[in-house]
């Protein structure tokens, strides 16, 4: 018997001699005697075939009779056995298997910056051998899995460990004979797929998903013959998809969705008859859906939208009897629906929105019995809703929003027993709600806001209070509100504005728990506001507004612990406003009761509304003196008291009120600054002098007004057809609409110049200081000496209004318009934002062609240029210390935080990058251009994409949604421009791949790689070196693949304090470099 050890020396050797000999190609092996198991393995299962080495076979003996092991090593080439050679230096005769060697090959091919494979050594393996295990150490190894009659290695699993690299040409070789699954999912790979995949041929799976390979998809795929998984999700891929596709007769799932795959479907996937699986969508795919698809006998799943298709749907598609989901929603089909597919009678959901389909809904669809889910939302349907949808009876969704739907919504809708969501908004659907809709008790939500429907709301909406969402605004609804709704305990938003309803606020809706929402606006609601209803203990949100009302306001009004928004404007209220109490109003941002009766004084104890923003009182019969401690509110901006019979005089600390940007005390009984018993001190000279030019101003401005209304006026009675109608004021209260000429502007101050002012001095000027993918922007300087910055929005050709992206519009956050109405009804939200890390907007002027956006200049430019170097024409700036840099991404972090957290509803961005990051004169940051994106896409064509190069998150490629998450992914991106001082997209990271594939491959590969991350921000101080690396690690969070791992904005302030400069480090923040 042999000895089971041999010297280090002896295998090298071996080795030597073996590699010095020409190499025979047939398979070999040594005398039986050279592996003569000792006598404690006679009785050993066969996986111990693998514990022989392969350098012990012989290069001229003849062939003996192969075991597994002689039959792998036939296989590897003269190549692997070199890249061996290290491995053979630490083995030894008896413990050196080739399934040890093929893994440890792998692991020695790719970065595992998290330690996932550390037990992968061996070490591990000959520990455990030297227990005599029945199954081969490795086999117990993490994402190994072994045959258990044979030992040998059948699957690696690596899915979910931070992993990059390759997969080395020696380990496929090696496992190529044995290996039936292969999955790399949701890792860090990124260049191009490891041809050495394909030398794997016995693949049963291979799954390669949620990773960032960024290459054409190589040739090969056509050797893995016996293939049935393949699953390539959510990667970069670009170019054609994957030749040799076709050949691949036993596959069965076939998933390339979410890359940049472009060109044509092939119509040889048509000829994959085993597919039952097959998902193509978000991609850049064209050209028209194959109808050899058609063929696909047993195919259960297709998936191919979110590309850019010409043609239609085709009527082969009415074949795949066993089909039983079909999305072919965002992707430019148009022609008619197919009435074909009425014979899918397995078909369980079907998705066609946000597409160019026209015509009716086809008659035979009535048959897709198994139908549970029907979305044909956002195309150009029209016609009547069929009656026969009504008798599919497992359907739980029916969306139909956003077409040009007609008639009457059939009875047969509001029997169907198993509907949860109901949407047909936007369309011009007429006559009442089924009585019978809600009925079955499983109803969650139902919008069909913006139509013609008229009658009552039927009672049974909420027969088995299920239901959150009611959207009913923007028809002509009557009668009262059924008081079965105030018992709904699952309410959680509700929109009835803009109708005719009449009667009073049913009691009992204080007791719902979830209610946030609630907008009666704009109805003839009579009976006074019910004292339950202001307690509700989640409300957020009360919009009475625009109603005869009448009483008073509920003594316990204060008491709603999460409101923050209370409007009750024009609603005929009287009596007084209602102690706020020490803590009653805390959350409240927003208060509006102008234009009712309201009298007696402004309540002194205001001043514990910390975060009141907007105050708007006008138009009341309030008395007594201006509370002090109004200029006392941290965040207050705006205040209205205007038109009431206050006394007194304006509070001193007005003045100096940083934050208090509208100021409106006109038309009281104030008396002249300066009537007081004494004079101010020599400290208070100053204050005083401003507190009397404001009241000055005050003064001044409303005679001013008085002289435009009155011009105004003789010239409209002057106009036939050139006459422009000023905007509806709103429930809020009138806003300072100003009509010049055919200019129209609503601003959101006091401004001191006119429409025409701002379109003479953009009108042939040469003052461009930038423009991007919403308009131009021109430095403007007004008569008055006032320089403002004026963004002229690119004019969008007019077309039926759509959703910026289909899951926004099923929010519900619609209110009708198209075309410039809609971007006026979008930027008069945004005009109301206030945040010192927000650019200011001052107001907006159209024509009705053109609109045009005033925002506060800024004198600092973008830190784009601050990062990237000079514009044309401009001085190339020095760039910031890392103080400096830190304090810009916290001010963007703040402002963008205030736009997703402290709105309602909540702004997102859509565009953020470093040319809408600006830069004050105090080089604060201040985000601009929020929102803008969405006012615009409206109006905009469907290829529109939502944000800029580089910036936009993985997941816009095949979903087109665009929310807080895409915001946070994009900050992050900024925050590794800041870092680094590279631009998101460079020549040296490579085609297809952007900062953060480069940062995250300079991560991976240890302190080297971190070193040359942050090598452009030069400082001399350690610490501030680990303050960057805190800041990076928030960089990497923020851009994460998957958007649920992405944190929210006010997160990322948090960590982002834990990275704040030292106390005691010498700051650097006015030092720049060179």
């Amino acid at each position: 018997m042999q000895s089971q050890a041999r010297p280090t020396m002896a295998i090298i050797t071996t080795a030597r001699s073996l590699f010095s000999t020409p190499l025979s190609l047939s398979s070999t092996t040594t005398s039986s005697s050279s592996f003569r198991a000792s006598h404690h393995d006679v009785h050993a299962p066969v996986q111990h075939r693998h514990y022989l080495s392969f350098l012990h076979f012989t290069i001229a003996s003849p062939p003996h009779t192969a075991d597994t092991s002689t039959t792998m090593a036939s296989q590897v080439p003269f190549h692997g056995l070199l890249l061996l050679l290290p491995l053979l230096t630490i083995t030894t005769a008896s413990s050196a298997p080739l399934p040890l060697l093929a893994l440890l090959s792998l692991k020695s091919s790719l970065n595992d910056p998290a330690g996932a494979l550390s037990p992968w050594t061996y070490a591990a393996a000959a520990s455990a051998g030297a227990t005599r295990s029945l199954s081969p150490p490795w086999c117990a190894w993490p994402g190994v899995v072994c045959d258990a009659a044979t030992g040998d290695v059948v699957g690696v699993d690596l899915s979910r460990r931070n992993l990059s690299g390759t997969v080395s040409p020696t380990a496929a070789a090696l496992l190529a004979p044995t290996l039936a699954s292969l999955n790399l999912s949701w890792n860090a790979f990124t260049g191009e797929l490891p041809p050495a995949v394909f030398l794997l041929r016995r693949l049963v799976k291979l799954d390669i998903s949620h990773n960032f390979f960024n290459s054409t998809f190589p040739d090969g795929i056509a050797r893995l013959g016996s293939l049935s998984v393949l699953d390539a999700y959510s990667n970069c891929f670009e170019g054609q998809l994957p030749r040799g596709i076709g050949e691949l007769q036993r596959l069965e799932h076939l998933n390339l969705g979410g890359s940049f795959f472009n060109g044509s479907i092939p119509v040889e996937v048509g000829q994959l008859r085993q597919l039952r699986f097959l998902h193509l969508a978000g991609n850049a795919l064209s050209g028209q859906l194959p109808k050899e698809l058609g063929e696909l006998a047993l195919l259960e799943h297709l998936e191919v939208g979110y590309n850019g298709y010409n043609g239609g749907i085709p009527a082969e598609f009415g074949g795949l009897t066993q089909l039983r989901y079909l999305d072919i929603a965002a992707a430019n089909v148009s022609g008619s629906l197919p009435p074909e597919l009425g014979g899918l009678a397995r078909l369980e959901s079907l998705f066609l929105f946000k597409n160019r389909l026209a015509g009716a809904i086809p008659p035979p669809w009535s048959r897709l019995r198994a139908l549970q889910v029907l979305d044909l939302s956002d195309n150009q349907l029209a016609g009547a809703i069929p009656a026969g949808l009504g008798e599919l009876a497992n359907l739980t969704t029916l969306n139909l929003m956003s077409n040009f739907l007609s008639a009457t919504i059939p009875a047969t809708i509001g029997e169907l027993p198993n509907l949860e969501v109901l949407q047909l908004w936007n369309n011009s659907l007429i006559g009442r709600l089924p009585e019978s809709l809600g009925t079955s008790g499983r109803l969650v939500r139902l919008d069909v806001s913006t139509n013609s429907l008229s009658g009552p709301i039927p009672s049974g909406l909420c027969t088995d209070h299920r239901l959150l969402r009611l959207i009913l605004f923007a028809n002509r609804f009557d009668s009262a509100i059924p008081a079965s709704l105030a018992n709904c305990s699952s309410l959680w938003r509700v929109r009835l504005e803009s109708n005719r309803l009449s009667g009073t606020i049913p009691s009992g809706f204080g007791a719902v728990q979830n209610l946030t929402y609630m907008d009666l606006s704009s109805n003839e609601l009579t009976g006074g506001i019910p004292a339950d209803l202001v307690i509700s203990p989640s409300l957020e949100y009360l919009n009475v507004s625009g109603n005869p009302i009448g009483g008073t306001l509920p003594s316990n009004t204060w008491r709603a612990p999460k409101l923050q928004v209370l409007a009750a404007s024009k609603c005929a209220l009287d009596g007084e406003i209602p102690p706020f109490g020490t803590s009653g109003c805390a959350n409240l941002y927003r208060l509006e009761l102008a234009w009712n009766e309201l009298s007696g004084a402004v309540p002194g104890d205001i001043g514990s509304c910390k975060r009141l923003v907007s105050l708007r009182l006008q138009h009341n019969n309030l008395s007594g003196e201006i509370p002090a401690v109004l200029a006392a509110l941290p965040s207050v901006t705006e205040v209205d008291l205007s038109w009431n019979v206050l006394t007194g005089s304006i509070p001193p600390g007005v003045a100096n009120c940083t934050t208090l940007e509208t100021f409106d005390v006109s038309f009281n009984h104030l008396a002249p600054v300066g009537t007081a018993s004494r004079s101010p001190t020599p400290g208070e000279g100053g204050s005083a002098r401003h507190t009397a030019a404001m009241w000055m101003s005050a003064v001044a401005v409303a005679f001013a007004g008085m002289v435009v209304l009155a011009l105004t006026a003789r010239w409209l009675q002057c106009l036939e057809d050139d006459s422009v109608a000023s905007s509806s004021a709103g429930a809020g209260g009138a806003r300072p609409n100003v009509v010049v000429g055919p200019w129209r502007m609503t601003a959101f101050q006091r401004l001191s110049f006119t429409a025409d002012d701002v379109a003479r001095c953009v009108e042939g000027s040469d003052g461009i200081v930038g423009a991007g993918s919403s308009g131009t922007v021109y430095r403007a300087k007004m008569p008055n000496g006032e320089v403002i910055a004026v963004k002229k929005l690119w004019q969008a050709p007019a077309q039926k209004e759509t959703a910026a992206d289909h899951a926004a519009k099923q929010m519900d956050t619609q209110d009708g318009g198209d075309g410039n109405e809609r971007v006026l009804a979008e930027v008069e939200m945004l005009g109301h934002l206030r945040h010192r890390n927000i650019v200011r907007l001052l107001g907006v002027c159209t024509n009705g062609e053109t609109t045009m956006l005033l925002y506060e200049y800024m004198p600092n430019g973008s830190l784009d240029e601050l990062l990237h170097g000079a514009t044309a024409g401009k001085t190339p700036k020095a760039r910031p210390e890392w103080d400096a840099r830190y304090r810009i991404a916290v001010g963007v972090a703040q402002g963008v935080s205030y736009l997703h957290h402290d709105c309602l509803p909540a702004v997102a961005h859509r565009d953020l990058k470093p040319s809408n990051i600006l830069l004050d004169a105090d080089m604060e940051a201040r985000v601009a251009d929020f929102g803008v994106a969405k006012a615009l896409q409206g109006a905009a064509p469907m290829s529109v994409v939502a944000g800029s190069c580089g910036y936009i998150a993985p997941e816009y490629t095949y979903t087109l949604r665009v929310d807080e998450k895409s915001d946070v992914y994009s900050y992050g991106v900024v925050l590794l421009e800041i870092l680094t001082g590279r631009k998101s997209v460079e020549a040296e990271y490579g085609e297809g791949s952007n900062i953060v594939d480069w940062v995250r491959s300079k991560v991976a590969g240890g302190g080297g790689g971190l070193r040359d991350v942050m090598e452009h921000v030069s400082s001399n101080s350690e610490p501030a070196r680990e303050e960057m690396a805190l800041v990076l690690r928030v960089a990497l969070l923020c851009t994460s693949r998957c958007p649920q791992d992405r944190p929210s904005m006010r997160d990322v302030l948090s960590m982002l304090q834990e990275a704040r400069p030292k106390p005691g480090r010498k700051p650097a923040a006015k030092k720049l470099v060179p």
